[in-house]
């Protein structure tokens, strides 16, 4: 049961108070709202309503009121942007008392059939008008709502099309994003914070406002018997039905050993930030937001020190901007969004041969509907690469991190070799002076350690690798074949500069 009403007094008059689903106390007889929520401040402007007479518009702030106290605020601040393009469409001579059928249907009739789905929507909204007994509705809409017909959104095509700019990211672009990011985390260009948040968010494909309402105590590691380390994230639901606001279900993930001492680090870090800053360590947020000062309202709905859903995906934004990750397919820096990233795992999981329930829970879904859209279109998701394609696309991907040297008889930095059936070559060596225990020479073409020779044999290499591909690809699956996509497009990078080289010696 919702919260009954709480009245507080004034010098010059008696108001009621309402508290939010997430505890925020408000006056409902204001015209204008601000309700702070996880996701960022919610804007409810009442006299906004073009074409609502007094009481209707007081009939909408009631509903709003009802809904932010029993089921969420989005639910609400959704509510009223369904009512406000309604009586625009509406624009009626003189002010609507009440909404009726015929407002409804000519709404629905005008829309575009991309934006069909609104109808929908607005029906949903309708029907919780219904049920809360509030008026402002005529009684032929009363009798006709529960039986008119709308058409659903059509949900998937940015997967399905495998858009460049809002589909799941391909293998490559994969590769060429976490690459990126732990190259600049390496270089001191990113710090614990960014990089960690950065992880989880490709890692775990979680929601910006997942990521923001994280405290340090939802992480904990534990020890197996045989010594290891257990990582469990306590990452929180989302969009559970009515009345379940942040932070009151979670779903358990375990963390890999790497991810988990990195969440880890971010754990104790925060702690301290949490402490100079004399907040609750026990409360402290494991992404600390620098600019907590200016949203004191967060205290009221125990997020203080916690950024907004919306901040992350900002900060989110910004940080892949900076990582500059050029798309192979466009030739342009990859557009990314959180929604991108949650697109890559259904995909890659798909890919990986999961099923929709497994995809569903992976992302967090409460119905797997929404994932089989990713289980449908599993064959279109690896690309056929042939040496033309490789050579094209190579210094796009940026796969190769190394420098071309060459070749020298020195003694520094250890040889890398290339074993073949019919030759055993030196092809360069490794900058690091060191054993790295990686599989040499395929793992070396992507270390920024490696000094590949300019008249070495690369192209063979090269070769040999699109004929295990294509081999792979026969007897087993693309997606085993794929397994070396990256080293054949920082070979080729390789051999295409060698190519260059050469042209520019000729030339000279």
């Amino acid at each position: 049961m919702p919260e009954q009403p709480i009245r507080t007094s004034t010098r010059s008059c008696n108001r009621t108070m309402s508290r939010t689903l997430d505890g925020y106390l408000f006056d409902p007889a204001d015209d204008i709202w601000k309700i702070p929520t996880a996701g960022g401040i919610a804007s409810f402007n009442f006299d906004n309503l073009p074409g609502a007479s007094t009481r209707l518009r007081q009939c909408i702030k009631d509903v709003c009121a009802a809904l932010l106290v029993s089921i969420s605020p989005s639910r609400a601040a959704q509510a009223l942007s369904a009512y406000r393009r309604l009586l625009r469409h509406a624009a009626p001579p003189h002010p609507l008392d009440a909404i009726a059928l015929n407002d409804v249907v000519r709404y629905g009739e005008s829309l575009e059939v991309r934006q069909r789905y609104r109808l929908r929507r607005l029906k949903e909204h309708l029907l919780l008008w219904v049920e809360l007994g509030t008026p402002g509705l005529d009684v032929d809409l009363h009798r006709a709502l529960p039986r008119l017909v709308t058409q659903t959104h059509e949900v998937g095509n940015a997967v399905r099309m495998m858009d460049v700019d809002a589909g799941p990211l391909t293998d490559i672009e994969y590769e060429g994003v976490t690459t990126a990011m732990r190259r600049e985390f390496a270089a001191g260009h990113l710090g614990l914070a960014d990089y960690t948040l950065l992880t989880l968010a490709v890692t775990l494909g979680t929601r910006p406002l997942q990521l923001a309402a994280m405290k340090c105590k939802d992480f904990s590691a534990t020890q197996r018997q045989d010594g290891s380390s257990i990582f469990i994230l306590q990452v929180t639901r989302l969009k559970q039905g009515k009345g379940i606001r942040p932070r009151t279900l979670f779903r358990p993930r375990e963390l890999s050993s790497g991810l988990g001492a990195l969440v880890q680090a971010q754990c104790k870090a925060a702690a301290d930030w949490a402490q100079r800053h004399g907040l609750p360590v026990g409360e402290a947020p494991i992404f600390p937001s620098a600019q907590f000062t200016r949203t004191p309202h967060m205290a009221e709905i125990g997020l203080l020190g916690h950024f907004t859903g919306r901040g992350v995906s900002d900060k989110l934004c910004r940080l892949f901007q900076k990582l500059e990750v050029v798309s192979h397919r466009t030739g342009k820096p990859l557009v990314m969004s959180p929604i991108r990233l949650r697109r890559t795992l259904g995909t890659r999981a798909a890919a990986e041969g999961c099923s929709a329930p497994v995809i569903a829970d992976l992302l967090d879904h409460s119905w797997f509907d929404s994932s089989l859209v990713y289980v449908e279109t599993r064959s279109a998701m690896i690309e056929r690469i042939d040496k033309a394609l490789a050579l094209q696309i190579a210094p796009l991907a940026q796969a190769f991190a190394g420098t071309l040297a060459v070749r020298d008889d020195s003694s520094e930095g250890r040889l890398v070799h290339h074993v073949s059936a019919e030759a055993f070559d030196a092809i360069g060596r490794c900058g690091k002076h060191d054993f790295c225990r990686l599989a040499a020479p395929l793992a070396c073409y992507t270390c920024s350690y490696f000094h590949p020779w300019i008249d070495a044999p690369h192209e063979a290499l090269l070769d040999g690798l699109l004929s295990e591909r294509s081999a792979l690809a026969t007897s087993t699956d693309l997606r085993v074949a794929s397994v070396n996509d990256l080293t054949i497009l920082a070979v080729a990078e390789v051999v295409q500069r060698c190519r260059d080289s050469q042209h520019e010696r000729e030339a000279a």
